[in-house]
C-alpha cells in the first residue's frame, strides 16, 4: 500500500503535467539561449542537439556537447523557415535517471514474480532483474527521453 502511495503521485507528475504554452513566433527566445543548452529542433522529425547560435535566418546546433577535448565538427544548420518547433530538453543525466527508474522498477517486478521457484528467491530475482532493467532503462532513457521540456518557439 505504501508503494502505491508513492507510485501514483509520480505517475501523475510524469503523465499529467500539461505542456507549457509555446511562445509562437518568438524567434528571439531561441536567439537568447545560452550556447550548450540541450534542445530539440523539429523540422520534419525532431532531433536533439546542443544549441550553438541563431541568427535571424538560421539555427546552428551540434550533435555532441563541446568540451575541453576538441571533437570533429558535427554542426547542424537549419533554415529558420524550415524549423517548426524548438523545445528545451532536460539534461542527459535526468533522462538517464528516469529511464533507469522505470527499467529498474519493471525489472524488479518481473524478477519478484519469476523468483521463488527454488533456484532463486523472490528478493534475489527482484534485485538481479531490477539492476539489469535499470542499466538497460538508463541507456534507453538517455537516447530516447520520455519527458521533454517546454516549447520556446513554434511556427
Amino acid at each position: 500500500m505504501r508503494r502505491l502511495q508513492l507510485v501514483v503521485p509520480l505517475l501523475a507528475i510524469l503523465f499529467g503535467v500539461p505542456a507549457a504554452r509555446a511562445q509562437k513566433g518568438d524567434w528571439h527566445a531561441v536567439q537568447n539561449l545560452q550556447p550548450g543548452t540541450r534542445i530539440s529542433v523539429k523540422t520534419l522529425v525532431p532531433l536533439m542537439c546542443f544549441f550553438e547560435s541563431a541568427t535571424d535566418d538560421e539555427l546552428v546546433c551540434s550533435i555532441h556537447r563541446r568540451g575541453p577535448i576538441p571533437t570533429s565538427s558535427s554542426d547542424r544548420r537549419y533554415d529558420r523557415r524550415r524549423v517548426r518547433e524548438v523545445r528545451l530538453e532536460y539534461s542527459e543525466a535526468a533522462d538517464t535517471a528516469l529511464g533507469a527508474a522505470i527499467g529498474g522498477g519493471a525489472g524488479a517486478i518481473v524478477g519478484a514474480a519469476a523468483g521463488g521457484n527454488g533456484t532463486i528467491t523472490r528478493g534475489g530475482g527482484a534485485l538481479l532483474l531490477g539492476g539489469i532493467g535499470a542499466i538497460i532503462g538508463g541507456a534507453f532513457g538517455r537516447d530516447f527521453p520520455l519527458a521533454h521540456g517546454r516549447v520556446i518557439y513554434k511556427r
